[in-house]
């Protein structure tokens, strides 16, 4: 499956169409009814994809800070994978709690895209009854995030990234308010 992955990311010769596919592969993957991707702009995750979320869950996860206790803000401090099986349940959560609801999800994973030790992005699936991914559907995105970060850079090239999260980050609020 990560060979499949990785060879559909591959054939992606832009930016924008890569971002798309991964954030669709590993929706897949997990078998979630949501998801999103985010990139680093400064000191924020802003979200610059996303499957089957509402206007309302932009506004609250749109520019999420470092600090902040949802699972992207954890996995983004910690450089590594966090998954709150049941928000409900989570205790960092709760700030969060009736935004989830308001979405429609219960349970959710964030995993960092990294390279070279550095977090350029996060991507997430949530689910919208308590869930954990399998063992196995864990490994196979903590490999396929790594490979991704890095194919995502070189098609970025020069360009900061910071400005390409604001760039899409824009046109998917546009999209969200039409």
């Amino acid at each position: 499956m990560l060979e499949q992955m990785t060879q559909r990311l591959q054939s992606q010769r832009s930016f924008e169409a890569a971002v798309e596919t991964v954030l669709n592969d590993v929706v897949a993957l997990h078998g979630a009814e949501y998801g999103d991707l985010q990139l680093v702009n400064r000191d924020r995750l802003v979200v610059v994809a996303q499957r089957n979320l509402s206007a309302a869950f932009l506004q609250t996860f749109n520019a999420v800070p470092r600090n902040a206790g949802c699972a992207c803000g954890r996995a983004w401090r910690l450089k590594r994978t966090v998954v709150v099986p049941d928000v409900d349940k989570d205790r960092d959560y709760a700030p969060y709690r009736t935004d989830a609801r308001a979405a429609g999800y219960r349970a959710v994973q964030s995993t960092p895209l990294m390279t070279r030790g550095k977090v350029i992005g996060m991507i997430s699936t949530l689910f919208a009854n308590p869930h954990e991914p399998t063992p196995i559907e864990l490994e196979i995105l903590a490999r396929y995030a790594e490979v991704a970060a890095d194919y995502l850079l070189t098609l970025l090239g020069r360009e900061d990234i910071g400005r390409k999260a604001e760039t899409m980050n824009g046109a998917l609020c546009a999209d969200m308010v039409d």
